[in-house]
């Protein structure tokens, strides 16, 4: 899962010597799990009771020391997240003071409380970009999914806003049971903002330091979300660009078998890459809850070095390196943990969503060829 879009070569060559390394060059930072909003799916949402049970809300200065720690460390990209971060009292002092830092900055919101005050704040300290969640085409897929009815027109509202001030906004989404039927409204609402977005079929089963278990429901079977990831492939691509797209996904899902031998980590996710929650506690990628190390308490340096040790340990599935589908597969140290308990566990889910994903591409791929035979 990874927290930046970088822009240009520089920027990527920067993030490759970084992870090679092991300068953390990306921070997620976690600044409240509190939000107005109920999503079914969150993994991180506590109510203020549930809050006060588990921690406290770090201070702008515990925030702030920790930003010139990072700084030192050498951190230049830096995602606030939640929760819904503007929910922090002190959220405009942190964001100034790292802005100041000189961090690239980018904010994760559901947009519902971005107003004309707030929109003017990110004018004046404009960030890389916010990335606002949209969960639905209308008001009633907010009631449904995030129980926040008036939610649609407060983030149509806060896009408009954002992109009368020249703010970069991103669109992101999870497909769910509830918004599946969505997905071509959506595109249509995207288009007409004329916003660059994302949406996501996959959904880690994650609960972090939620009471309750992530419950099934509140994702497709793989099946269900391999075939709305075909549709968003499709509406990413264009119809121009769909065949030849398909062609050489299915080229790279169809490898020769590997070396069957226990994976490392190939992400970024402790190697220059780390997330601190709300609690302090610094770990490798935000969906993990292990490794983690009190930042806070031990310091940044010392924090890093003990992620960036234990979780180089860390042995991906020998299955899946020998696995032809291994180069289009998205499986990942958390995935493979919150699927199965363990980092070298196999999940039978991505398995399923990768094989589906690839059948469906080989049956689109197909359709369009007759189609342009018998034209």
């Amino acid at each position: 899962m990874e927290p930046i879009e970088y822009q240009g070569t520089i920027e990527q060559f920067l993030c490759e010597k970084a992870t090679v390394n092991h300068v953390p060059i990306n921070a997620i930072l976690e600044l409240t799990p509190l939000c107005n909003m109920n999503c079914d799916m969150c993994f991180v949402r506590l109510s203020a009771e549930e809050m006060k049970q588990k921690g406290r809300l770090r201070s702008a200065e515990e925030w702030i020391g920790l930003g010139r720690e990072m700084k030192e460390a050498g951190t230049l990209f830096v995602l606030f997240t939640g929760g819904e971060p503007l929910l922090h009292p002190e959220f405009k002092k942190i964001y100034v003071a790292y802005k100041r830092m000189g961090m690239i900055l980018t904010v994760n919101t559901n947009g519902t409380m971005i107003d004309e005050q707030w929109a003017d704040f990110f004018a004046e300290y404009p960030p890389r970009r916010i990335n606002l969640t949209l969960y639905g085409k209308d008001e009633h897929t907010y009631q449904k999914l995030c129980h926040y009815p008036e939610g649609f027109g407060k983030a149509l509202r806060a896009i408009q806003l954002l992109q009368e001030r020249k703010v970069d906004v991103k669109v992101n989404g999870s497909i769910t049971p509830e918004n599946a039927g969505d997905i071509e409204e959506l595109f249509s609402i995207v288009d007409q903002m004329d916003a660059v977005w994302k949406f996501d079929t996959y959904m880690y089963p994650a609960s972090r330091e939620r009471n309750h278990l992530f419950e099934e429901k509140s994702r497709m079977t793989p099946e269900e979300a391999a075939a709305a990831r075909v549709k968003l492939m499709e509406k990413r691509q264009g119809k121009e660009k769909f065949s030849e797209f398909v062609q050489h996904f299915l080229e790279q899902g169809e490898a020769e078998p590997g070396e069957y031998t226990a994976g490392e980590v190939k992400c970024r996710a402790g190697r220059s890459s780390f997330m601190v929650n709300w609690q302090g506690m610094m770990r490798p990628c935000v969906m993990l809850s292990d490794p983690e190390e009190p930042v806070f308490d031990i310091g940044f340096a010392k924090a890093w070095e003990r992620i960036t040790e234990r979780f180089g340990k860390v042995r991906l599935s020998a299955e899946c390196s020998a696995c032809t589908m291994r180069d289009v597969c998205q499986t990942c140290a958390a995935c493979a943990v919150l699927e199965t308990g363990s980092f070298d566990g196999t999940p039978e889910y991505m398995c399923r969503y990768t094989k589906e994903t690839l059948r469906l591409l080989r049956e689109a791929l197909k359709e369009k060829q007759e189609a342009g035979i018998d034209g």
